[in-house]
This record gives structure tokens, sequence and C-alpha cells, in this order.
């Protein structure tokens, strides 16, 4: 990777990651017994503080090879096929969770997961089947096992 895209890539980490951590805050505590457990914050705490070592330790190396960067404007930016998917995952996520609750969470993960599939090259039939039968595993396992309602959204579609 080049030191820009390193840099840029180390810099996006930690402040998504500092975003979750000060956003799950507000994620209600999961207290059993009078004893206070790991709530539903947690794995998002989780993952958010990985992510900052993650992200630390390639503003590090980005800053640390001392390469100079080739690529001068966000038109060149844009050019290479890892930045676009990079940028289309970050921005497919927050629509994803912008459409969660109004168009529940079959349609949107469903969605979600094709065109991502489909952007990475493994074609329209294959992420379209994989997609469907991921989302059906994740509402099996989370709606029938675990007993967690998941966002219907408009049509009040659920298993």
């Amino acid at each position: 990777m080049k030191k820009k895209t390193s840099l840029f890539f180390g810099i996006s980490l930690v402040i998504i990651a500092i975003s979750v951590i000060y956003r799950s805050r507000t994620f209600p505590s999961f207290i059993m017994s009078g004893k206070k457990l790991a709530g539903p914050g947690f794995f998002p705490n989780l993952l958010s503080y990985g992510l900052i070592v993650t992200g630390f330790y390639e503003i590090l190396l980005a800053l640390r090879s001392g390469k100079v960067s080739e690529r001068s404007s966000l038109s060149d930016y844009l050019k290479d096929w890892g930045n676009q998917n990079v940028l289309i995952i970050i921005g497919s996520l927050f629509l994803y969770v912008i459409l969660l609750e109004k168009m529940g969470y079959i349609i949107t993960t469903f969605l979600f997961s094709s065109l991502l599939m489909i952007r990475m090259k493994t074609g329209w039939i294959r992420g379209t089947v994989v997609s469907a039968v991921v989302v059906f595993l994740i509402m099996a396992l989370f709606v029938k096992l675990f007993r967690i309602q998941l966002p219907q959204g408009f049509l009040n579609i659920s298993l």
C-alpha cells in the first residue's frame, strides 16, 4: 500500500472505532442477579479496540515507510479498485444502518450482502444465493434459537 493509502486507512479505522465506542455507551447494561455482565456493547467495543490498535499500526507503518505516494489527487486515488471497494463498503455500511429499521433486516441485509458480493466479482447468481442463505441462517439463529427480534421494517417480514 502507498503511504497516503495506509495513512488514510489507519486514520479511518481509528475514527470509526472511536465513533462505535462513543455510540455503544448508550447501549443498556446487562444485569443478572445483581451482577453486571457483558451487555450488547461488549462485542462492538472489543472489535473497536482491535480496530484502534490496527489503525495506529497502519499509521505507524505509513509514517515509517517514508515512501512518497505517487497519488496526487482524489481522482487518481479513486481509480484504484481496492480504494473504490473500501469507499463503497464504508458508504454501504452507513446506508445499511440508516435503512435497517425502515426496510427491515431481511430486505436490507439481502440487498447489502448481494450488492457487495457482486461488486467483489462473485457473480449474480452466486452472490444472491449465498446472500439469501446467509440471511436465512442468521434469522434462524437469532430469531429461533436466541429469540432476539430483528427489525421487520415496513413489510413486517419475519420467520
